[in-house]
């Protein structure tokens, strides 16, 4: 599964546990770091990445393609 987000310490600690294999049969991931306004452009896009951490400001822009989790 493919996934980008902040090298942040916030965001990188929220989805330690998944990028190390830390979560028992939750899908490998691969992890892209980027800065979020990269996050946000690459959301708008629709680049093809499955997870995306991006500002909630711009959500409303990729709704139809993305779902918003209950984390991060």
């Amino acid at each position: 599964m493919k996934i980008a987000y902040s090298p942040c310490p916030n965001d990188t600690f929220v989805f330690h546990a998944w990028a190390h294999g830390l979560i028992p049969g939750a899908p490998e991931l691969d992890v892209t770091y980027a800065d979020i306004d990269i996050t946000n452009h690459l959301a708008a896009s629709g680049n093809g990445l499955d997870v995306l951490k991006i500002s909630f400001a711009a959500l409303p822009w990729v709704l139809s393609e993305y779902a918003l989790l209950p984390c991060g």
